[in-house]
């Protein structure tokens, strides 16, 4: 009987975190003991929160057939998970939930799979575990590491540059890392420019804001205020140089 009731809390425990997702929240990380993942939620300006959120959205993608990009669409006209897939043919809002419960369990998987490696690595960290005390040293990223992070997704800012002018990221990447700014590869692409760089850059932003707007991680309020900064800041970004050690 202990055993039966420990499965039936399981199951609702993860149901009930996916159904924040399909309300336009995001999937609390539940393990498969249903126990809540320790790390904190930092909120929306978490990286590895956006990161979760991410792969939640490419899993629901994956199961209804489309392109995050478009599910990102009809979720920023204000629909949920589970009304975009109750209307799909073939699909679900259950389904959905089983997919998204599928790909979380795995996602655990694979990290406790690297638990032992990341518990080797801080016990043989010089100096030991980082700590506030290695925080000024973490903080120091490299231009290497911060180029490396604008290719980080599909949704990242250099994969949304590389996308606009039409050439792989890798070879995007080179070039930046040679010294030259986006704003210069992309005026001298052919048929693009600066110009339209930056309203790509600004298009695809104004997409994230809105399905954290629509997911309740923004206020509208907010998203406002951080759109019309929007334009502003992609043009300072453009015209950043990656190859030194300033940050944009």
């Amino acid at each position: 009987m202990v055993e039966v009731q420990r499965s039936v809390k399981q199951k609702v425990v993860a149901g009930a975190a996916v159904a924040a997702l399909l309300a336009g929240g995001s999937i609390a990380a539940v393990s498969a003991t249903g126990q809540s993942n320790p790390r904190k939620n930092a909120g929306a300006h978490d990286h590895g929160s956006h990161r979760g959120r991410a792969r939640d959205l490419a899993a629901a993608a994956g199961y209804l057939g489309i392109p995050p990009a478009q599910l990102s669409s009809e979720l920023s006209s204000g629909k949920t998970l589970a009304q975009i897939a109750d209307a799909s043919t073939g699909k679900s809002a259950a389904g959905l939930i089983e997919a998204l419960i599928a790909a979380r369990r795995a996602r655990l998987a694979a990290a406790a799979a690297r638990l032992p490696q990341w518990v080797a690595a801080e016990v043989s960290r010089a100096g030991g575990p980082a700590g506030a005390g290695q925080r000024t040293a973490r903080h120091r990223v490299t231009g290497a590491a911060r180029l490396d992070a604008l290719f980080s997704a599909p949704a990242a800012r250099g994969s949304v540059a590389a996308g606009y002018l039409g050439v792989a990221p890798a070879r995007l990447k080179s070039q930046l890392r040679s010294g030259k700014t986006l704003a210069q590869v992309a005026d001298a692409t052919s048929g693009k420019s600066k110009a339209g760089l930056v309203d790509a850059l600004v298009a695809a932003r104004r997409s994230k804001l809105a399905v954290a707007t629509a997911a309740g991680q923004l206020t509208q309020a907010l998203q406002a205020k951080r759109v019309a900064r929007l334009h502003e800041r992609m043009s300072a970004f453009v015209q950043h140089q990656f190859a030194g050690t300033g940050s944009p």
